[in-house]
Parts: C-alpha cells; structure tokens; sequence
C-alpha cells in the first residue's frame, strides 16, 4: 500500500511540474525593466533639479534671496 502511494505521488508530480512551467511560459513581462525604472526616476530628478536651477537664478537676478530650507532638506534627504 505505501508503494502504491509513492507511484501515485510521483505521478502527480511528474504530471503536475511540465503543466505548471507550460502556464508560466506563455506570459510575458509583466512589469517594465528596473534600468527602465531606474532611467525614468533619472530623468525625473535631473528635470526637477534643471527647474530649481532656474528659479533659483531667476531670484537672484531679481535680488530676491534663494530659498534655502529647501536646498537643506534636499540634501538631507539625499544623504
């Protein structure tokens, strides 16, 4: 009896696994590269900091003074 469960189980088995990696191979890339990611949140940042280059030259030359808090609290974070 315990032969014939061991038959059975490695029958499944055997059944089971090829089923299961045929399921899976259809399917594609789901979600987008992380160099992708990581190229996007690149240009994200370079744009965000090409703006406050900006603003901050744009005070300057109207004599006001560039905020600084947030200059501190950029690197903070960056650190």
């Amino acid at each position: 009896m315990k032969k014939l469960l061991t038959i059975v189980a490695i029958a499944a088995a055997v059944v089971a696994v090829p089923m299961a990696l045929a399921q899976n191979a259809g399917q594609g890339q789901p979600t987008p590269q992380q160099g992708e990611q990581a190229d996007r949140a690149q240009a994200e940042a370079d744009a965000k900091a090409k703006r406050r280059a900006a603003a901050t030259a744009e005070m300057k030359a109207k004599g006001e003074q560039a905020p600084q808090k947030e200059e501190e609290e950029e690197a903070r974070k960056k650190r």
